[in-house]
């Protein structure tokens, strides 16, 4: 059924290899990975290939997945996991690439029982315990580092499933404070909405006002490509971010994005 539906499957050997002349060439092509040291690096491409052989990539719509584009998901899919784990991404093993935007459609309830029909255009979808949903189109232009990017959007919902709620709140650490972790976020939850409501233009994406899910995959997109903007309007999202992901963008790309401006 999913080959029939969404056409050709890239194939590939067990435990995939990234060449390192395209390894290369994406680094380059991303600066999303920039200031990673070499051990990071390392990590990061052993991740990636662990997700090629992990997972399997179907075309959309006449799109047919080459290798580049494979790897070109796989590695930002596994940098919010870097310091996490693989273990983070495990329980689904589809993925399906479209060659641009594509149309969604369903239904949902509202608060007072009635079903609605909608019919969305977007640029990534994560099946819950299913199968990750892209725009190739919108891959390949996430190398801005301008706070938006469809993988770790589409990722940050896979973490956030892994406790059986799409809620906005992975599993945390143990050593992190949950109950901060709920207030300050539902907090800049309710922050977005009384700006939009107020016909305000809010200094993050206003998709994150959809839902606390859609805030947290907000949030993390803009922690690690501005994390500049991240740590200085939002400060308390930012340490909380950095404590779940064990990481500090800021670090290796506040420095580097100063140097751009």
């Amino acid at each position: 059924m999913i080959g029939r539906l969404f056409g050709k499957r890239r194939p590939g050997p067990a435990t995939e290899r990234i060449d390192a002349g395209i390894w290369n060439e994406l680094l380059e092509a991303y600066p999303l990975f920039d200031g990673l040291n070499k051990d990071q690096l390392q990590r990061l491409r052993r991740l990636a290939e662990r997700f090629l052989d992990d997972k399997v990539f179907f075309g959309a719509r006449g799109f047919e997945p080459e290798l580049k584009h494979s790897i070109a998901v796989a590695a930002q899919a596994v940098l919010p996991v870097l310091e996490l784990g693989y273990e983070w991404l495990e329980g689904w093993h589809e993925v399906v690439l479209y060659p641009a935007e594509f149309i969604v459609e369903g239904e949902e309830m509202d608060e007072n029982g009635l079903v609605h029909r909608f019919r969305d255009i977007r640029a990534g979808e994560a099946w819950q315990s299913g199968r990750l949903v892209l725009s190739w189109h919108d891959v390949w232009g996430n190398g801005e580092l301008d706070g938006y990017n469809v993988v770790i959007h589409e990722i940050a919902h896979k973490l956030d499933e892994r406790d059986g709620a799409l809620d906005g709140t992975p599993p945390l650490h143990p050593d992190m404070d949950r109950q901060a972790w709920i207030r300050h976020f539902t907090h800049a939850f309710g922050e977005l909405g009384e700006l939009l409501d107020a016909d305000a233009e809010p200094l993050i994406d206003p998709y994150a006002a959809e839902s606390p899910a859609e805030c947290f995959a907000v949030f993390s997109e803009a922690f690690f490509e501005t994390p500049d903007f991240l740590s200085a309007y939002y400060g308390e999202i930012y340490g909380l971010l950095r404590g779940f992901y064990r990481q500090d963008p800021l670090l290796r790309l506040g420095s580097e994005k100063k140097g751009q401006e």
